[in-house]
C-alpha cells in the first residue's frame, strides 16, 4: 500500500485548494480504475488530501500504478505556480504509522483535534458505498481508528477541544463583543457547520442565523435552537444585525461577497467579523478591504495555531508506536497463513501415503516402524535439498537457524562453529536473515506439497 499526501506541513494550502474539487469528485473511483490499484480511499479536509492505495509493488515506477495516480494528481495543477507540487509518499510500514499519526490528531493543523477521526472515518465509508476499497486498505484505516480510540481513553488528547474553528473563534473573539451579545449568520450546513455551531452555543452564543443554497437550513436549525434563513431578503435582514459571519461549505465560488458585507459599511458596523473555514475559498477576498471588516481564514488560522507542549503528546506516539508494531505484526501472521496451511496439507498427505502402503493384515511393530522411517526420510530430503542450496549459496549460518526455528533442533557442527569463531566480535545473523533462510525452507516444502 502506498500514501500519496497533500498536507499543510509540506504544502501551501493553496496546493490543497487547487487539488480539492478533484478529492471531492469522487476521486477514489477513477483511482480504481487505473491499471495495478486494488483499492482507493480519499481522505479530503481543509488543510490536507491523503490517497490510501493498494496498489501493485512490482509495477514499474515510471509505467506502473503510481505514475498513473502522479498524472491525475499533476493534473489541477498545470499552468499554476504550483505545478512542480508533488505528494509526500509513505509506502511499506510507513503506511500503517502515517494513519494511526493522523487518526489522532497528531499530524492536524491543530494538534488534538477530534474532527480528523470523525473524517477518516466518513471517508473509508464512502469508498465502501463506491466499492473501491480492498481488505488491505479497510484493515488499515480501521487499525487507525481503533488507535485513536486507544489514544484518546488513555490520554484524552482529542478531549482538550482543540480544533481549527476553536482556533479561529478564539481568535475572533478578540474583535468582538461578549459571546452572549454576538450575531452569527452561518453559511453551511454541513457536518463542519454542526461542529462550529456547537463550539459556538458552547461558548454561550444563542444568536445564530443558519443559510443554505441547498435548501437545508430548516432542518439543520430544527433542534439546534437556530434561525434559518431561506430568501435573500431575510439572508439581507440577518446580515444586518450579524456581527460574525462564519463560511464553510467550500463550494469553489464566492459563498460571501462584497454585497453582503456592504450592508454593514452603510450601516456602521465597525467590529464585524469574516470567518471563512472552507478550504476552497467561500469568501471573496475583496471583503477584506472594506474598513472594519476582518477576514481570517485558514493561513490566519495556521499561524495563530498555539503549540501544544511535548508530554501532552509523548504518550500518544508511545501508543501509536505500539499499535503499528501489533499491526504489523498481526500482517506477518496473516501473510503466514497460506504456509502454515501448505505445511498441514503436505503432513497429512506424508501420512496418507504411509497409510495407504501398509499391509492389509494385522500390523507388527516393525511395519509402523518402517512407515514411520520412510516418512522421515522423506521430510529430511527436503530439509537436505535445503542445506546444500544455503551452502552452496554462502548461507549456511542462516541455515541453522532457520532449523533450529522451525524444528528446535539446536546442535552445531564443528565447522559451523568454527565460522561463527571467525565473526567479528558483536556480529549476529539480522531477523531479515534468519526470515529469508526459513521462507527457504518453507518453500521448498510447500513446492512439494
Amino acid at each position: 500500500m502506498k500514501v500519496f499526501s497533500f498536507n499543510h506541513r509540506d504544502h501551501a494550502l493553496d496546493v490543497i485548494e487547487r487539488l480539492s474539487p478533484l478529492a471531492q469528485d469522487d476521486l477514489e473511483v477513477t483511482l480504481r480504475q487505473i491499471p495495478g490499484v486494488r483499492g482507493a480511499v480519499v481522505l479530503a479536509t481543509c488543510n490536507r488530501i491523503e490517497i490510501l492505495v493498494d496498489c501493485d509493488a512490482d509495477a514499474a515506477p515510471e509505467s506502473g500504478a503510481e505514475a498513473g495516480i502522479a498524472e491525475l494528481l499533476a493534473d489541477p495543477l498545470v499552468g499554476t505556480p504550483f505545478a512542480g507540487e508533488r505528494a509526500r509518499t509513505f509506502e511499506g510500514d510507513a503506511v500503517i504509522e502515517h494513519l494511526c499519526t493522523l487518526a489522532c490528531g497528531l499530524e492536524s493543523m491543530v494538534v488534538g483535534e477530534r474532527e480528523i477521526t470523525g473524517q477518516l472515518r466518513h471517508a473509508l465509508r464512502r469508498a465502501e458505498r463506491n466499492h473501491t476499497t480492498s481488505g488491505a486498505t479497510t484493515s488499515a484505516i480501521n487499525w487507525a481508528l481503533q488507535t485513536a480510540r486507544i489514544v484518546e481513553r488513555e490520554t484524552g488528547l482529542s478531549g482538550m477541544g482543540r480544533s481549527v474553528a476553536s482556533v479561529a473563534l478564539d481568535h475572533a473573539a478578540s474583535l468582538l463583543p461578549a459571546w452572549s451579545d454576538v450575531t452569527v449568520t452561518m453559511f453551511g450546513t454541513g457536518s463542519y457547520a454542526g461542529a462550529t455551531v456547537t463550539n459556538l452555543i458552547d461558548r454561550g452564543c444563542r444568536n445564530i442565523y443558519v443559510h443554505s443554497r441547498t435548501g437545508r437550513a430548516k432542518s439543520f436549525a430544527h433542534g439546534r435552537g437556530l434561525t434559518a434563513v431561506t430568501s435573500d431578503e431575510q439572508l439581507q435582514d440577518a446580515l444586518a444585525h450579524t456581527d460574525l459571519i462564519v463560511s464553510c461549505r467550500g463550494l469553489g465560488s464566492p459563498t460571501v461577497t462584497t454585497e453582503h458585507v456592504a450592508t454593514h459599511v452603510r450601516d456602521g458596523h465597525h467590529r464585524f467579523v469574516v470567518l471563512d473555514l472552507a478550504v476552497v475559498r467561500d469568501v471573496d477576498p475583496q471583503v477584506a478591504q472594506f474598513d472594519g471588516i476582518t477576514l481570517i481564514d485558514l493561513e490566519t488560522v495556521r499561524s495563530l495555531v498555539p503549540d501544544l507542549a511535548p508530554e501532552r503528546t509523548e504518550r500518544a506516539r508511545q501508543i501509536v508506536s505500539e499499535e503499528v508494531r501489533g499491526y504489523l505484526r498481526k500482517e506477518n501472521a496473516r501473510q503466514l497463513g497460506p504456509t502454515i496451511h501448505a505445511l498441514d496439507n503436505y503432513m497429512r498427505t506424508l501420512v496418507d501415503e504411509q497409510m495407504r502402503r501398509l499391509p492389509e493384515r494385522p500390523l507388527r511393530p516393525d511395519d509402523v516402524e518402517k512407515a514411520l522411517n520412510r516418512m522421515a526420510r522423506k521430510i529430511l530430503h527436503q530439509h537436505t535439498t535445503a542445506a546444500h542450496t544455503a551452502s552452496a549459496h554462502g548461507q549456511a549460518g542462516q541455515f541453522m537457524q532457520a532449523v533450529r526455528m522451525l524444528t528446535g533442533v539446536g546442535s552445531e557442527t564443528p565447522e559451523v562453529s568454527r565460522a561463527q569463531a571467525r565473526k567479528p566480535v558483536g556480529s549476529t545473523e539480522t531477523p531479515t536473515e534468519t526470515e529469508s533462510a526459513s521462507k527457504q525452507i518453507l518453500d521448498a516444502v510447500k513446492e512439494s506439497a
